[in-house]
């Protein structure tokens, strides 16, 4: 770290030994974390990365391949059996299980600072807690994009091509898509087109219960049902209403506030980090995971002179999980009408 400033110099050897201290390791090797060290990391990105990470599930688990773990119920269990014959009392299965378990694949997170990079950070005070911050901040974000717009696991990402990490893990909305011959989805620029603002799909109450009206009808009464819905397609009807009532002081309010534009088909509507556009998800937030193999955590911390940079390499296996297929109704592709 030649060109480093002699500040520079020591905040980053005091980073390199805390992390290995962390970690239980020795400085200047990769580090192997322990399944509970692992938990403690994995903690620690849900709470610092980003906000909607506390809303779904992120799960260790021991296999890189396996049946689900967050099993949801799947049916009803409650029932009366005349047991003064022959007939005998027949327990129901509380969870659902499918055929489908989880598979996960490695995941690397390798980000570089420049040395001009660390001269300025050096000034503060928590140089390190700042840099770990925006490690977890950078993980946590990239665990939705893939989550989102993932469609296959390849050998080696291409970034210039799949810049949403399309290439990096099949993320939920491709394993709704492709479940049970896309029993779960309707592509709204098919046979049907679904274009917000159109007479068929005025407003977007009638778009979400559209959605809603295809759930399977055990779960359509779910309590924490939530319609996951694209900025751009709230904004639409957002913009609408601005538009006939935003000049109402009252009315005004309630958009501010929220009570407006909160609900909308009879569900809370959630606008989700980095959701593609044109799209309307009902589900519960528990029927996400996001599962990552608890003794897979790798780290390794190095000076790069060659480069004039630190680099920091971070690997783990990780996959994305739908619990209850059925439990999701998928619209791709709604447009907005002119």
């Amino acid at each position: 770290m030649s060109n480093l400033s002699p500040a520079a110099k020591t905040k980053m050897r005091d980073l390199i030994m805390l992390t290995a201290g962390k970690y239980g390791g020795v400085v200047g090797e990769q580090f192997a974390a322990t399944p509970s060290i692992a938990q403690d990391l994995n903690d620690k990105i849900i709470q610092d990365g980003n906000p909607f990470l506390q809303r779904i599930n992120v799960v260790p688990v021991s296999e890189i391949k396996g049946e689900k773990v967050m099993l949801g119920l799947s049916s009803r269990v409650t029932s009366r059996t005349d047991t003064s014959g022959v007939a005998e009392r027949v327990p129901k299965d509380l969870v659902a299980l499918d055929a489908i378990g989880y598979e996960l694949f490695a995941t690397e997170t390798d980000v570089a600072l420049r040395y001009a990079t660390i001269d300025v950070w050096a000034k503060f005070p928590d140089f390190a807690a700042r840099y770990g911050m925006a490690v977890r901040k950078a993980i946590g974000n990239d665990r939705l994009a893939a989550g989102w717009y993932g469609t296959s696991a390849a050998a080696t990402t291409d970034l210039a091509t799949n810049a949403n990490l399309q290439d990096l893990n099949k993320g939920w909305l491709t394993q709704i898509e492709t479940y049970n011959a896309g029993s779960q989805i309707i592509i709204g620029t098919g046979p049907a087109p679904i274009a917000l603002g159109s007479a068929a799909f005025p407003n977007l109450d009638t778009v979400i219960f559209s959605a809603f009206d295809k759930l399977a009808e055990p779960f359509r009464s779910e309590p924490d049902l939530v319609a996951l819905v694209s900025r751009n397609l709230l904004s639409a009807a957002e913009g609408k209403y601005y538009n006939i009532q935003g000049n109402t002081p009252t009315e005004k309010q309630k958009i501010n506030t929220g009570e407006v534009i909160r609900t909308y088909g009879g569900l809370p509507v959630i606008v989700p980090p980095f959701l593609p556009d044109g799209v309307v998800l009902i589900t519960s937030l528990d029927n996400l995971s996001i599962y990552w193999q608890d003794s897979s955590w790798r780290r390794q911390q190095k000076d790069k002179p060659e480069k004039n940079r630190y680099e920091d390499f971070n690997s783990r296996n990780e996959g994305y999980v739908v619990e209850q297929f059925n439990k999701c109704f998928y619209l791709k592709n709604v447009t907005i009408a002119p």
